[in-house]
């Protein structure tokens, strides 16, 4: 039985973080996070959860953003250094812009995820919803 009760629990994890990077609430799983490209909504327009708990809340987006930022370059040169014969110029020449356009790429995804990691430590305000 207790096998049973953490896999429940496991799922329930990965569904809240499966809200956070569909860019939904990861409370209710309904109102979006985004209001415009970069703007986040301050609660939810479906259950009423307030986002931003604190002032600085967001630094940890920064961490999983450059987390991001940093996997997709590192990953394409060894992809493209073990798969192709292009010279390390020519490789860093076509992931150095990817490398500087990132942090933009990835600024949603990241803000999602931590919003859902930021809900799992009952750093938001309301309780989770009983299913």
């Amino acid at each position: 039985m207790p096998v049973e009760g953490g896999a429940q629990v496991f799922f329930e994890i990965l569904d809240i973080l499966g809200r956070g990077a569909r860019l939904r609430c990861p409370c209710c799983g309904h109102g979006r996070l985004f209001r415009t490209r970069f703007r986040i909504h301050d609660h939810c327009l479906a259950c009423g959860e307030r986002f931003e708990r604190e002032p600085g809340q967001w630094f940890g987006v920064i961490y999983i953003n450059l987390g991001l930022s940093g996997i997709l370059p590192a990953g394409g040169y060894l992809f493209l250094d073990a798969f192709t014969a292009l010279p390390a110029s020519q490789v860093l020449g076509l992931l150095l812009p990817l490398a500087a356009l990132g942090p933009f790429l990835f600024f949603r995804l990241a803000t999602g995820l931590w919003t859902s990691i930021i809900f799992l430590g009952e750093g938001l305000y309301i309780q989770w919803p009983n299913r």
